[in-house]
């Protein structure tokens, strides 16, 4: 049974999912309960996710696989790994879903994918070191996050939804590794990648979590953003996805004559900010960036407290401040009264 569905249930499953779906799953906070229209899906977004994670035996198997010369036989990995026929077939099949390995035949090779030949250079770098303690579990995602910027432990939990003793957990060992460098400011630890050492590990990491975000999008689309646990992307077709960004203004009153469409992964009821974000990490054209702040006009007092790097352009056209790529005050009075907003 999986580590989160223990006894406690729907309490265990609804924690996990408050820390890893970006507040967007409706369950509210760690003080309010799930909706009943929310659980299937929360156990679906459990499912999908938790089935990406690398574990210690998919590693070494992969390692396996990348130390020899030509395709391997799985009676040779049988013999090496010491499970059943039935463990390795899992394996195999976890790690060729994860992109990282290939079928021939009754045969197996890396894959020809960017995270595979990513892990071939990681492991050739380092083929001494315990790679399955480097990258199991919910390290992957943390290694994605860390930078040459120090960032403290609170931080890290806020941008990965992992637990704080998780993180201290795996920062630990990353310590023992050289992975990470720690520093002192005040009485908070930071800590660092250390791409001297690790500058493999860092490429891996980043491959995969790229990898794992396109599995989500379907093949017609094109990937915008991938976010901790959903990605954003459109299409030009209509796809089987939440409608986010400027594809869902017409329920708040803005209609749009859009080309694309817009859409989020997993199938999930978005709150008004989350759209507001989707449309921000959307905008690339000055038309684009007009909607967002007839979005954020319509809006104002759900999402004043958005924290996002478009917000302080945003604010200072508003003030009448001209700025490079973004609409004059005049070009947004000019669509006010279309939907009834007031400046």
């Amino acid at each position: 049974m999986s580590p989160y569905l223990s006894a406690r249930g729907l309490s265990d499953l609804q924690e996990w999912c408050i820390l890893s779906c970006d507040g967007s799953c409706g369950a509210g906070g760690p003080d309010k309960r799930l909706s009943l229209e929310n659980r299937s899906h929360l156990y679906k977004h459990l499912t999908q996710f938790k089935e990406m994670h690398l574990s210690k035996n998919d590693i070494r198997t992969l390692a396996l696989i990348a130390s020899s010369e030509g395709p391997v036989n799985p009676h040779i990995l049988l013999k090496e790994l010491g499970f059943k026929r039935e463990t390795v077939s899992r394996l195999l099949t976890h790690l060729e879903e994860q992109g990282l390995i290939e079928r021939r035949g009754r045969e197996v090779i890396l894959a020809g994918t960017p995270p595979a030949e990513a892990f071939k250079k990681l492991y050739y770098s380092h083929r001494a070191s315990p790679l399955q303690k480097a990258l199991s579990l919910r390290r992957v995602e943390l290694l994605a996050r860390l930078d040459q910027i120090p960032k403290s432990l609170e931080a890290l939990a806020e941008e990965t939804g992992m637990p704080s003793d998780t993180l201290y957990g795996y920062l630990k060992g990353f310590l023992r590794q050289g992975v990470v460098k720690r520093s002192k400011e005040g009485k908070a630890y930071l800590y660092s990648f250390n791409y001297i050492l690790w500058s493999e590990l860092k490429d891996f990491a980043a491959a995969l979590m790229e990898y794992r975000a396109l599995r989500l999008v379907p093949r017609d689309a094109l990937l915008i953003k991938s976010y901790r646990s959903s990605v954003l992307f459109k299409s030009i077709r209509l796809q089987d996805a939440t409608p986010t960004s400027f594809s869902a203004y017409e329920d708040y009153g803005i209609e749009l004559d859009l080309r694309d469409n817009y859409y989020t992964l997993p199938e999930r009821k978005l709150s008004v900010q989350e759209v507001f974000i989707h449309s921000l990490d959307s905008a690339g054209e000055l038309s684009q960036k007009l909607f967002c702040i007839l979005f954020y006009l319509k809006n104002r007092d759900k999402l004043e407290d958005i924290d996002h790097p478009m917000m302080k352009n945003l604010k200072a056209v508003l003030q009448g401040e001209r700025i490079k790529g973004y609409p004059t005050l005049e070009d947004i009075e000019d669509r006010t009264d279309l939907y009834e907003i007031k400046l």
